[in-house]
């Protein structure tokens, strides 16, 4: 099967506060806003395609109570209605849905896409199936946020044909047309994966939360260790980036489009601008 190209299009479903110090070691003891990016991939076979959700106000009901309620006082969500993804998009539009990793800010709108084929790592599973419901806030996994039959009914990205990469290791075609591409990239979160697109403008890797800022993968200015509480693995999310850093030296024109990054917000407005 001959390679075939998608359209994308990013947005955002509202956003949360973090210290800039703690995403940049060294930078100003200030807050700024987390944006809860996500994407829309129109492919010419498979229709409409999500990556990530983003924010709703979900977030809000499910951490109203003990114990999701220290999720909510560490994390300090803004969204309204009008931002929420299926307010930016027809629901019934959408046929899958591709999740990068479980964290709130990228599978709060899950529920508003119930007929989607939903996509993930067996990872993810795993680590869904074997939190409980009490426990799940530690690592960032609301359930709530998930349809009942959700790890039962979900495809696992594993199931698709296996490809690999000089540079990226073993990843999955999801539709074996090399549109999509699952690379795994852990550390933040168990069983994240990013996605390295053929889109008609040429290639663009959505690497979810692999970095928060593109200083990271350009000038080596990773986060504060002080992070590492929050994260699955320390040490694999340094040789995640290691590997992004690598990818990016030798591919220097793909665009890599972290969901919380301030570059993504400006790939975001040069494409609004242009339209």
């Amino acid at each position: 099967m001959s390679r075939i190209n998608v359209s994308l299009s990013v947005r955002s479903s509202g956003y949360c506060l973090a210290y800039a110090h703690h995403v940049v070691q060294g930078d100003p003891k200030t807050k700024i806003r987390f944006e809860a990016t996500w994407a829309i991939i129109d492919h010419p076979q498979e229709g409409v395609i999500l990556f990530d959700t983003g924010y709703t106000s979900r977030f809000y009901d499910t951490t109203k109570t003990f114990p999701n309620s220290i999720y909510a006082k560490l994390t300090k969500v803004e969204v309204t209605e009008e931002q929420e993804a299926k307010s930016q998009i027809n629901p019934n539009q959408v046929s899958h849905l591709i999740l990068s990793h479980l964290h709130a800010d990228h599978v709060g709108g899950l529920l508003d896409f119930p007929d989607a084929i939903c996509w993930t790592s067996a990872d993810c599973i795993q680590e869904f199936n074997s939190l409980s419901t009490w426990k799940g806030f530690s690592k960032g996994l609301l359930h709530d946020l998930f349809p009942k039959n959700w790890s039962r009914t979900s495809r696992r990205f594993e199931s698709c044909e296996t490809v690999n990469h000089s540079i990226l290791g073993t990843g999955y075609d999801l539709f074996g047309d090399e549109s999509i591409l699952l690379f795994p990239l852990p550390g933040h979160a168990a069983g994240q994966h990013g996605a390295l697109l053929q889109t008609y403008e040429g290639p663009v890797f959505l690497v979810a939360d692999a970095f928060w800022d593109i200083r990271a993968i350009t000038h080596g200015l990773g986060p504060s260790p002080i992070v590492r509480l929050f994260f699955d693995d320390w040490k694999a999310y340094n040789e995640s980036l290691e590997k992004l850093r690598t990818f990016h030296k030798k591919n220097p024109e793909i665009p890599l489009l972290a969901t919380h990054c301030p570059q993504t917000l400006e790939w975001i407005e040069s494409k609004n601008t242009a339209e």
